[in-house]
């Protein structure tokens, strides 16, 4: 087969969400089909790593898709062309934008919808492009993947499509995440928390992932316990943000609460493996890779109860009201108090990270590109 790729956001140490899966899939399918060819679509000049096969072909194409109108002439327009002339069998968009009106198979993933639960956390553009062109991506698509069967009911209800349109493929864990000895985790304790255990946020500061609630919780954490426990929320600044931002600096904690920005997967799973407890207390997500992650390093999980977060997590971890600022503070107190609870959700969270596999998303994916393509 040539299976044309939208990898736009394979974005050398920036990678996050939709470029993580694109990275853990495509390098597993390249090596596993070297009999295929692989033409990738880059809007920018990209890193050696992403193209190191030689079954891939890089493309880039003008301009740098920072705006939705940009998204679609990039689309329609230079990558719709050469994947014509090129002569592709199937079009695969792990971030779920393809060129309109193609007759080339299409096979898109949509990793969420929660711009249709939570609109007015985007920015007013974002809103609007969505609001207009998903419903077209949706329909000219020939299968929909994503990546929980919560996601698949959300898209279902907000669109209408036909469940067979849409096969669900859970993400994986990269070997990188792993648990860590003592001394390592000392090392790495010093490096962010001067050798204080910390509880870990991991993701984008954005209203959906209700970053605020964890601080107010954390706050009550510490004026209840008598320990020097931190919390590093970790992850880019997105918009929407200036409550969290405020709330932390009017804190009586602030000096225990460290936000380090962006932190590359490099440095991120040596991160996770030190935590105490990772905290995930978002309102919405399609799937919630960074609670795997945590499992698979041996720490403990505590996140919120809706969306895809308890059908990934399992009984491996506490779950919590996201809006209870309460209930999150009582886990986090015995999180870090229970050392029974404690051996116990790790043990199970070993269990449940074995069920995530990129070696196994990245072979049900193929199946699927092939049966799309007629190539099975």
């Amino acid at each position: 087969m040539r299976i044309a790729v939208n990898t736009r956001f394979l974005l050398h140490d920036q990678l996050e969400g939709v470029g993580i899966v694109t990275d853990e899939v495509m390098k597993r399918m390249v090596l596993s089909y070297p009999e295929d060819e692989f033409d990738y679509y880059f809007d920018r000049k990209y890193h050696r790593r992403f193209v190191q096969q030689p079954n891939i072909h890089p493309h880039v194409f003008a301009p740098v898709t920072r705006l939705p109108i940009l998204i679609r002439w990039w689309l329609n327009h230079p990558v719709r062309k050469n994947v014509i002339k090129n002569k592709a069998d199937i079009f695969f968009s792990p971030d779920g934008f393809i060129p309109l009106g193609i007759s080339v198979p299409k096979v898109s993933m949509f990793h969420d919808v929660a711009y249709l639960r939570y609109p007015k956390h985007l920015q007013p553009r974002i809103r609007k492009f969505y609001a207009n062109w998903m419903p077209q991506y949706m329909a000219e698509t020939d299968h929909i993947i994503t990546v929980s069967e919560f996601s698949k009911k959300e898209i279902i209800d907000g669109y209408k499509i036909h469940p067979d349109k849409i096969s669900v493929v859970y993400n994986g864990i990269t070997n990188a995440y792993q648990p860590l000895d003592e001394q390592r985790k000392e090392e790495v304790r010093m490096q962010y928390t001067q050798g204080r255990p910390y509880l870990l946020y991991l993701g984008a500061i954005h209203p959906r992932k209700n970053v605020l609630t964890l601080v107010k919780a954390f706050e009550q954490f510490k004026s209840w316990a008598n320990n020097d426990f931190q919390i590093i929320i970790a992850g880019r600044k997105a918009w929407h943000t200036e409550d969290v931002y405020q709330v932390i600096e009017k804190s009586k904690y602030k000096n225990d609460i460290h936000l380090p920005g962006y932190v590359s997967t490099d440095h991120a799973t040596s991160l996770v493996a030190a935590a105490t407890a990772m905290i995930y207390p978002s309102l919405y997500e399609g799937f919630g890779l960074p609670l795997v992650e945590a499992m698979a390093c041996g720490v403990p999980v505590i996140c919120s109860n809706v969306s895809s977060l308890p059908e990934v997590a399992g009984d491996a971890a506490l779950l919590f009201d996201p809006m209870a600022v309460e209930q999150l503070s009582q886990h986090m107190l015995t999180i870090t108090t229970d050392e029974n609870l404690r051996n116990d959700l790790i043990r199970k969270g070993f269990e449940r990270s074995k069920f995530f596999s990129w070696d196994k998303a990245a072979k049900e994916i193929y199946t699927i590109l092939q049966r799309v393509a007629g190539k099975k």
